[in-house]
């Protein structure tokens, strides 16, 4: 379990759920700050998951504990406290890790060095 904070992270979330609809259902456990669904850029389809910023810890523990678990649209959710306080910046859309160098191959397949 990640450390308590105001920042819950919401899980297997199905492609219809929305943020008012993540923020009417937790707005019973406390202030919602700010209810937030991630999409995918290219097909602006969910990606399944989002976040729920609750004014306190005390609120969004007390929605953690209510809503972990719960069906939504035929899902079952998991809620959890979010490891980080605030949203990563957005990736440029292109893997931008270390490229492995190709290796050249000669007509029967095999590596030349």
């Amino acid at each position: 379990m990640a450390k308590p904070s105001r920042c819950l992270g919401v899980f297997g979330l199905s492609v219809y759920t929305t943020e008012p609809y993540l923020n009417d259902i937790f707005c019973h456990f406390g202030t919602v700050e700010k209810s937030v669904v991630i999409y995918d850029a290219k097909t602006r389809l969910s990606r399944g998951f989002g976040f729920v910023y609750f004014k306190t810890q005390s609120e969004a523990s007390m929605a953690r504990a209510n809503c972990n678990g719960l069906q939504i649209h035929g899902r079952r959710i998991r809620v959890d406290f979010s490891i980080t306080d605030q949203p990563h910046p957005p990736t440029p859309g292109v893997y931008m890790g270390k490229r492995q160098e190709r290796l050249e191959t000669n007509d029967r397949n095999e590596i030349v060095a």
